[in-house]
């Protein structure tokens, strides 16, 4: 479903019922608002830098932008960082307003995405500002947060704590298994 300059996938939409059915403490509220502050971070950065948005789609992934971003690798950079840290700065204000799941939602969610994997905002932070020159530093960070989100994936299961770290952590290994055989193929 298209409307102007925001795409819904179907994808999403079962997503967000599938959440909003097994919301039994009415977080996903909370977590709805701080994805809204996250990705508008991003977009005022983004027109504040001089770059443009063509669209902006909501996928069982999460929010993507499409839009050309501003020249040089730190104003794009800074485009990335800047749903962080829209993400920290709600998590501060909420935090001293005594909203404490609106801050637990953000600080997780800004924590998330400043990991080193594309197409997270911290990796494709660093594919700007490394711009190709250190891919093999990428596969290795990326490589490392894999294995962390494995280690902490497996912990919580074992601690009764659920299943999804250890699929993000399943997944996001497999994305990095293609990306470091992509750069294999170019070296």
């Amino acid at each position: 479903m298209t409307r102007g300059r925001v795409e819904v996938r179907d994808g999403f939409l079962v997503l967000l019922a599938a959440l909003w059915c097994a919301d039994g403490t009415n977080v996903l509220p909370l977590v709805l608002l701080a994805a809204a502050v996250h990705e508008g971070g991003h977009l005022l950065v983004l027109h504040l830098s001089g770059g443009q948005l063509h669209r902006l789609v909501l996928t069982v992934c999460g929010a993507v932008l499409h839009c050309t971003l501003p020249t040089g690798r730190c104003a794009r950079a800074a485009v990335c960082l800047a749903g962080p840290a829209a993400s920290f700065a709600l998590t501060a204000l909420a935090g001293n307003l005594g909203w404490l799941r609106l801050a637990g939602a953000s600080a997780l969610l800004g924590l998330f995405n400043l990991l080193p994997l594309p197409p997270l905002d911290g990796g494709m932070a660093l594919v700007h500002l490394c711009a190709g020159r250190l891919a093999a530093l990428r596969a290795t960070l990326a490589g490392v947060s894999a294995v962390g989100l494995l280690g902490g994936g497996a912990w919580l299961c074992r601690a009764g704590g659920g299943v999804w770290l250890l699929l993000i952590g399943a997944l996001i290994c497999v994305k990095t298994a293609k990306n470091l055989a992509k750069y294999r193929a170019m070296v």
